[in-house]
């Protein structure tokens, strides 16, 4: 039987049909905390989460940036879609890219790491693997890294294929297919990796995902005598959300690996038209929020296309039917305040952003919600695509950190090094680095007025 007192780390365990042992994790429950709902019942505080959300091709400075600037500020044109998550926003405009370089790669290393690109890869590690060596001890994964598109940039530089590296020659890829993403999270062990799988492995494999809650049912059954309403039903939710994920995996066709003519209409699966189809995209944000509120995993890099990816955003118009980048970016007419199809695409990103910022605040987790203990930083490789702009580098800080953060603000900092919100982003995580990034983008302090 479950304790009246139930510990953080409680699973529900089971056994698959195949024979091979299975546990599902649980979100934080009423019962696991303190009578405030502010730390758990033995003291220790929440824990925080950490993503970087990466998106190719930069912005239209002018309609990206908010005209007022304090707490009476309203969204920008290209921050819109973000409406239901403003309280939970830190717009930080004016920074500027100081290091030099390759536009996409350069901007992508200046961006993730403050340092630069030297033999085809970044120098430094990224953002994101400094906060895991500060907080990712006793998670099952030490950092997630998963994307939408994997449209492919030119260049080998590994720095156009990925944003999160522990290093020089060290990168840490996206994984792009969920079927992969939801094995490696939900399924047991002896499940086939699917890549691209045949047929039959394709059936083995969604066999073992339609098992993973009939499994664990008897356990959760037994959880739910224990649980106060409130709990009994965020069980019920959390189950059922993991049920959704699994029929709408079992619904994806395996991966197109062919050269013939696709369809109009995007196939749901691994983005295989280079389009970051809104679907994979539901997908993978559900999967992360859920690793998150689960502390399957308190880092991630969330890559929705990849610096200079050459993505065509078929869904969103027959006229959106170029390459982003090295049409609708580089040679559409226009200027930073015009570009119709290119201002069309950064709506389409955030967007996608905002379903994922969303559903994290649709998670309730104590007194707050699951983006109340996170920040995601959200920035891309340029700033205007167009002539590849290191002026007003494009940043977004959303949630509220665990409160470090207090969000409903927009903070200008002209001029100010890019690499400062990556040092103030190290040290709300909880790191002890006292310098980062290298050469122009060497800095030993955080920005000013970004914290609370």
């Amino acid at each position: 039987m479950f304790s009246k007192r139930l510990s953080r780390r409680s699973m529900m365990r089971g056994l698959l049909a195949g024979g091979g042992a299975l546990t599902v994790p649980l979100p934080l429950l009423d019962i696991m905390l303190n009578g405030n709902g502010n730390a758990f019942a033995q003291g220790a505080a929440l824990p925080k989460r950490y993503c970087t959300w990466f998106f190719g091709n930069g912005i239209l400075p002018p309609r990206w940036i908010p005209a007022a600037v304090g707490t009476n500020w309203t969204l920008s044109e290209q921050l819109a879609p973000l409406a239901k998550v403003k309280d939970s926003l830190t717009v930080v405009t004016g920074l500027k890219r100081l290091l030099g370089g390759q536009p996409h790669q350069g901007g992508s290393s200046a961006a993730t790491t403050g340092g630069p690109v030297e033999q085809e890869s970044a120098v430094l590690p990224s953002i994101d693997q400094i906060v895991a060596d500060a907080i990712s001890q006793g998670t099952t994964y030490r950092s997630l890294e998963i994307g939408v598109s994997n449209a492919t940039p030119n260049g080998p530089c590994n720095t156009l294929h990925t944003v999160s590296h522990r290093g020089l020659k060290a990168p840490l890829y996206p994984e792009f297919n969920p079927k992969t993403v939801f094995t490696r999270l939900f399924s047991a062990g002896g499940v086939p990796n699917p890549g691209n799988p045949d047929a039959a492995a394709l059936t083995k494999l969604n066999q073992a995902r339609k098992s993973v809650l009939d499994a664990v049912i008897a356990d959760a059954n037994e959880l739910k005598t224990s649980l106060g309403t409130s709990d009994q039903q965020r069980l019920v939710q959390h189950l059922d959300g993991i049920r959704q994920l699994e029929l709408r995996l079992q619904m994806m066709p395996p991966t197109i690996t062919n050269t013939c003519t696709p369809p109009a209409s995007p196939a749901v699966g691994q983005d295989a038209m280079s389009q970051a189809p809104s679907e994979v995209n539901a997908v993978q944000a559900d999967m992360l929020a859920i690793a998150f509120a689960c502390n399957m995993t308190k880092v991630a890099t969330f890559t929705w296309t990849l610096p200079a990816a050459h993505a065509y955003f078929r869904q969103l118009g027959t006229e959106m039917n170029a390459d982003f980048h090295d049409t609708i970016c580089h040679t559409d007419p226009g200027d930073a305040t015009t570009m119709p199809r290119y201002h069309k695409g950064v709506l389409h990103s955030m967007t996608s952003l905002a379903y994922f910022l969303e559903k994290m605040k649709s998670m309730t987790e104590g007194a707050g919600n699951v983006l109340d203990n996170s920040l995601v930083y959200v920035t891309s490789c340029t700033s205007w695509g167009k002539p590849h702009g290191a002026d007003e580098w494009p940043v977004l800080l959303a949630g509220k950190a665990g409160g470090a953060l207090k969000g409903n603000i927009h903070l200008r900092a002209p001029g100010e090094n890019l690499s400062k919100v990556l040092f103030s982003i190290a040290k709300i995580m909880g790191s002890n680095v006292t310098t980062l990034g290298r050469d122009q983008g060497l800095v030993t302090t955080g920005l000013a007025g970004l914290t609370v």
